[in-house]
């Protein structure tokens, strides 16, 4: 059996130490599951039983942290992985940790969408949730399921943070032209920002910018 010929401490996790087996790195541990296992230089160890109780030992650890993790916010699966697989966590955990979340409800995309965009749905445009959304990980078909704004509230979010924009601004044709890029950026579809530029000053769409 291999013998364990150095453990030490890794420098970005001080939680974690990295095991050599007969001078070569192995595998790196919670150091909670160091102790627990009783690992330590010079004991030999079996690799295949290590293996099964490092894999019990170290998602058990990680389901933990992944749990004080969503204490603080709800979270994407992907963030959730991302996360783990920071703290060093092999893929193999990380799955584990992942279905066990997802089959407690601790992960859940789709109401994870919603949620935004009930959340930004009052200062920012759909097409801009839709697209955070699809950065943190969501999918394509699920975002476009779950986020559904209605147009006239959409109207009328872009017309409040319009009016705010404006205030104490002459409504010429340049400030009307940042306004425009303001809400595209804000991320409300063309027909919408042009509709306010409509409502806020009657000029020809033909002078703005597509």
């Amino acid at each position: 059996m291999p013998t364990i010929t150095d453990m030490q401490i890794q420098k970005n996790n001080k939680s974690r130490a990295n095991i050599y087996l007969d001078g070569e790195f192995a595998f790196a541990l919670e150091m909670l599951t160091v102790m627990k296992l009783g690992l330590k230089i010079g004991k030999d160890v079996d690799t295949e039983i290590i293996k099964t109780a490092v894999l019990d030992s170290e998602t058990s650890v990680a389901f933990g942290k992944a749990v004080d993790y969503l204490a603080r916010a709800m979270k994407t699966t992907k963030q959730m992985r991302d996360y783990l697989t920071k703290k060093g966590y092999p893929t193999e955990v990380v799955d584990a940790v992942i279905q066990k979340l997802i089959g407690y409800k601790y992960l859940d995309d789709q109401a994870y969408a919603r949620m935004y965009a009930e959340q930004s749905k009052s200062h920012k445009g759909q097409r801009r949730i839709k697209q955070e959304l699809i950065n943190k990980g969501i999918s394509h078909a699920e975002v476009d399921d779950q986020v559904q704004i209605d147009t006239e509230d959409q109207l009328a979010t872009a017309t409040a943070l319009a009016e705010k924009y404006l205030k104490n601004k002459p409504r010429d044709l340049k400030n009307m032209q940042k306004l425009q890029r303001f809400l595209l950026y804000r991320g409300f579809d063309f027909d919408v920002v042009n509709s306010i530029i409509r409502k806020f000053k009657d000029v020809s769409t033909d002078d703005f910018e597509d």
